[in-house]
């Protein structure tokens, strides 16, 4: 493993303050700027199919480094920055949300009003 990754991770969790509502729009490039989705799913797989984390229930910072990324895989692919900085962002704002609700609105979340 090499040895910055782990200290690059405990980097971006120290690093990391709670956002307010008006500061969401610069702080969270992702998802088309909607909070909901991005704590529930994390980056678009289909723009990012191999991502390296993933978010876990409750989705208020809980994540998941995946198997095929160091440092779980010492020889795995290293982390891109929309990686790295998805992840920055995660760990900004998500931690702020309480437990999601259930969606009830018409259609897939990531289709409305738009597929993002």
């Amino acid at each position: 493993m090499k040895p910055g990754i782990p200290l690059t991770l405990s980097a971006l969790l120290l690093g990391s303050v709670g956002v307010n509502a008006q500061d969401l729009d610069r702080v969270l490039t992702y998802r088309d700027s909607d909070p909901f989705l991005f704590c529930e799913q994390g980056q678009d797989i289909r723009q990012a199919p191999l991502r390296c984390w993933m978010p876990v229930p409750p989705y208020t910072g809980a994540f998941v480094v995946l198997p095929h990324c160091q440092p779980v895989n010492p020889y795995g692919k290293t982390w891109s920055s929309d990686d790295t900085n998805s992840f920055r962002q995660y760990m900004t704002v998500c931690p702020v949300g309480e437990q999601p609700g259930r969606w009830n609105g018409p259609g897939r979340k990531d289709m409305t009003p738009h597929q993002h």
